[in-house]
């Protein structure tokens, strides 16, 4: 069977030393009116510049603090912020409607309103932050034996190419091409997925945690 083509970005599976994953969250504060959009399943970091301290999508070329993201990225790079974890939705009052509102991305430029019990306009963006998670993606090129335990960025680009923003969810992939130490994701095994286990090809999907030197809460 020939393996599915849609990306689907960083999922959920067991944590390390196959427990079940609990699914819980952390939460980490996102600015009103970012310049790049955050889509569930994305990799996402701390800005280290401008609005230092909130939450960006780290599967971008360019991060909203101006460092490279995606398959640019690298811990070589001066100044750049490690990975938290992985996106999984947003709490926001919109500011259309003044109503509270649960998504599971937001879009670039999209503007918050306040929310009246803490007079912030801030949204809480939701984050698995566990060091120990393991996450299924999608390869982007073929992947073999030796390929395990190698480190790898996720693709990137503009907002298109990391998400349909049909549903929110991201449509980012491991970049097979990138492999090196500085990289945000360790390969771990195959995903044993049947309908995308021919490694041989595009598409196949494998089980990734991020690198012990590229976790902020490692």
């Amino acid at each position: 069977m020939a393996n599915q083509t849609g990306g689907f970005g960083f999922r959920q599976a067991p944590t390390m030393g196959s427990t079940p994953a609990t699914g819980g969250q952390a939460e980490y504060m996102v600015k009103s009116g970012l310049a790049v959009g955050i889509f569930q399943n994305n990799p996402v970091s701390l800005q280290s510049a401008g609005d230092t301290g909130y939450l960006q999508d780290a599967s971008a070329d360019t991060m909203d603090d101006g460092k490279a993201g995606g398959i640019d990225w690298s811990t070589g790079t001066s100044g750049i912020t490690l990975i938290e974890g992985v996106f999984n939705g947003i709490f926001f009052v919109n500011n259309s409607t003044s109503k509270p509102t649960f998504a599971n991305h937001v879009l670039a430029s999209t503007t918050f309103g306040t929310d009246y019990n803490t007079g912030s306009t801030d949204g809480v963006g939701f984050v698995n932050d566990n060091p120990m998670q393991e996450y299924a993606v999608k390869c982007d090129d073929a992947i073999t034996q030796a390929n395990l335990l190698s480190t790898f960025n996720p693709t990137d680009g503009a907002a298109a190419d990391r998400s349909t923003d049909i549903n929110g969810q991201s449509t980012v992939k491991l970049d097979i091409g990138t492999a090196a130490a500085t990289c945000q994701f360790k390969v771990v095994r195959t995903a044993n997925d049947p309908a995308n286990n021919d490694n041989t090809v595009a598409n196949s999907n494998v089980i990734v945690m991020i690198a012990p030197t590229a976790a902020a809460n490692n």
